[in-house]
């Protein structure tokens, strides 16, 4: 008889022990996952944040550096950064397009240093995309 409870509290233990091993593991890997977020997270919002000082730098270049009218710059700069947004994606081929388009654009139209600033905009619009989606993938 004591030979019985032995072996079913022995049994038991097992069970007990094998529980625990499996919680604990669950919990780690939830833990881990929740940091990978948090990091994925960070990234995002450090990547934005460089984006928004960059087009904050640009603004006071052009409109300090090179003396153009806030309102111009503002616009083409917002619109770059729209046109950014809708051709993140698209072939190499058509980015280096816009790129020529705006220069010129910028010399048709007498303002080279305002399309020179939006196209680093745009620039930064597409890394600063692109590395969002690889980060939002990952």
């Amino acid at each position: 008889m004591e030979d019985k409870k032995t072996a079913v509290s022995n049994d038991d233990l097992e069970i007990v022990e094998i529980a625990e091993f499996k919680r604990g593991s669950v919990h780690r890997k939830i833990a881990k996952h929740e940091m990978r977020e948090r990091q994925k997270r960070h990234r995002f919002y450090a990547i934005l944040a460089l984006y928004a000082v960059g087009f904050l730098a640009m603004i006071l270049l052009g409109i300090f550096a090179f003396h153009l009218p806030p309102v111009q710059v503002c616009v083409v700069l917002v619109l770059e950064s729209v046109i950014a947004a809708c051709l993140y994606d698209v072939k190499t081929w058509v980015q280096v397009l816009v790129f020529a388009i705006g220069i010129v654009a910028g010399i048709v139209f007498d303002r080279l240093f305002l399309m020179l600033l939006g196209t680093v905009v745009y620039l930064g619009a597409v890394l600063s995309l692109y590395c969002m989606k690889r980060i939002s993938r990952d």
